[in-house]
């Protein structure tokens, strides 16, 4: 790609885990090979990666990298099952009308998405697929996961609602969404209803197309109301067979979405920091994620002959999830940047997209992050900078930042040479370059933001920005958790265009907290400009 002359690489893939074949984490392969990409003009765009909500989960490390982390937005699809004892199941939907009505489910937690509805204003009897069995032998098949339609009773089927369980045979594969569409469509079913009994933290429901209504209940409190009124709507006798199906629902459309002031969130599956330097876990001094974008429920163009994704073989669309759906967003926010300042290091194209990044949700609020709770249920929680880095992308913003923090391959290789425990031969090795570095420690890397994993008493690091507008002045004010002192030198600077000031941040430990402690760096111009820079620092004992 370096070769061919692209100006943005953008990445949906990364490391499983930190490596084990290098002594830091910022000289893995995919890292040092991106440094040399980044040392040829390009600009990096990589997903933070999809371990989250739990911390030190991100497989993207290094400062030449701008490694992004994933937002929800503000649609949510509202649908129900409606049953004919009056209740209304409720979900989250979405119907989708292109050449054919097809289904999609996120890969978000409590999330689904459906077809086209049933026939409005009309209700369908409801079968269990367990109920309707050609013969008591199909129960080997795991019946009720509805993956097989010889075994199931296609006259009891046809016209009606199928019931089917979603096991743990579609956590570990063996069983799909997409199968038990094909297996309602065959035996002529009106649709489908995919109920969850057990969920476990962390599962994820992949996307899947189909071509039938269908509904996927995720809430297991819901489930059992479906499971009650079916059986209490369902006479069978002294064996237990069905004497006749008398329950009766409908599935809605999902058209309508609800638009909630909440948004962005950071998404619960969005890899967390902080970044590690090492295959122990050790904490770098750098943060991680760089930047929040859009992950969630995305819209776009997939290869009909893919082969990787059964569910999606021969479909021109997906919307899926994830910060592989949320790296492609900054890239390409990043090309309208270099398209507007040709002449811009990929470290300051990265630098005007996190300095005006916000950190405000829609309604004024501080961002919030998916968490799970004690109950295992989904929660939100205050977002730090370990979620979204230095906030959620602003393009319009981003594209006059008015400073920019600006650094280059030999400041990278400096920021190697003074990282604890790498072998100064191994980065010979990858670099090229020996070690002559002038920044004195990690944390001094010329990054738009500040990381010290491990501040005993007091330590000063030094930032340089460089006008990229007009003539200036900024005032400069810092905040920081009150067991952090955090004071700025000077206090405002005039610059001309294009010229460079630097300006230093001095943080002393007041109290120990045994915890991170964040605050931000905020840099106010006369003519409006905002330049904001996040601060993250723990307080240790001498």
């Amino acid at each position: 790609a370096v070769h061919d002359g692209v100006d943005i690489l953008s990445l949906s893939v990364g490391p499983n885990s930190p490596p084990t074949n290098t002594k830091t984490t910022f000289l893995n392969p995919f890292d040092a090979t991106l440094l040399a990409a980044v040392k040829a003009g390009v600009f990096v765009a990589q997903a933070a990666g999809n371990g989250g909500p739990f911390p030190k989960t991100l497989v993207s490390y290094s400062p030449w990298i701008a490694s992004v982390a994933a937002a929800i937005d503000d649609r949510r699809y509202k649908n129900h099952l409606n049953l004919g004892n009056g209740k209304a199941l409720a979900g989250l939907g979405l119907s989708l009308f292109l050449d054919k009505s097809v289904f999609f489910r996120a890969e978000v937690w409590n999330l689904w998405i459906i077809a086209a509805s049933t026939h409005p204003n009309q209700t369908y009897t409801m079968v269990a697929a367990n109920d309707v069995l050609l013969d008591s032998s199909a129960t080997k098949f795991s019946p009720s996961d509805c993956q097989r339609p010889e075994v199931l009773n296609k006259k009891l089927v046809e016209g009606n609602i199928l019931l089917c369980g979603y096991s743990f045979n579609f956590v570990v594969g063996t069983a799909s969404i997409k199968k038990v569409s094909e297996t309602a469509k065959a035996l002529g079913a009106v649709g489908f209803v995919l109920a969850v009994e057990n969920v476990s933290p962390g599962t994820k429901f992949d996307p899947v197309p189909v071509g039938i209504p269908g509904i996927l209940i995720t809430d297991v409190s819901k489930t059992m109301d479906l499971i009650d009124y079916y059986n209490v709507s369902t006479p069978r006798d002294w064996t237990g067979r069905v004497k006749s199906f008398k329950a009766i629902g409908s599935i809605g459309d999902g058209l309508m979405p609800i638009l909630h002031k909440s948004a962005p969130e950071v998404a619960l599956f969005s890899a967390r920091g902080p970044n590690i330097r090492d295959f122990s876990f050790q904490d770098a001094d750098l943060l991680k994620p760089d930047i929040l974008a859009p992950g969630s429920l995305i819209w776009a163009a997939w290869s009909p002959n893919g082969t990787d994704e059964p569910n999606f073989v021969g479909e021109g669309f997906a919307l899926i999830s994830g910060t592989s759906m949320a790296a492609p967003h900054i890239a390409g926010i990043a090309a309208l940047l270099k398209q507007k300042h040709p002449q811009w290091s990929p470290a300051a194209i990265k630098s005007a997209l996190m300095t005006t990044s916000t950190k405000l949700d829609r309604a004024g609020r501080p961002l919030q992050a998916q968490q799970y709770s004690e109950t295992e249920a989904m929660k939100l929680v205050p977002a730090t900078p370990f979620d979204y880095g230095s906030g959620h992308v602003n393009p319009r913003a981003a594209l006059d930042p008015g400073l920019i923090f600006d650094a280059g391959y030999e400041d990278y290789v400096g920021f190697l040479c003074t990282t604890p425990g790498i072998d100064i031969h191994e980065i010979k090795k990858y670099t090229n370059s020996s070690c002559n570095s002038t920044i004195g420690r990690p944390s001094n890397l010329n990054t738009p933001s500040i990381t010290i994993s491990h501040l005993v008493g007091t330590q000063t690091v030094t930032r340089t920005v460089t006008n990229v507008a007009e003539e200036e002045t900024y005032v400069i004010t810092a905040r920081m958790h009150p067991s952090i002192a955090i004071e700025t030198r000077p206090s405002a600077m005039t610059l001309r265009p294009g010229a460079s000031r630097k300006f230093s941040v001095t943080l002393t430990t007041r109290s120990v907290t045994r915890s991170y402690c964040f605050g931000e760096i905020t840099m106010k111009g006369s003519r409006g400009h905002k330049v904001t820079i996040p601060v993250v620092a723990m307080g240790h004992r001498r």
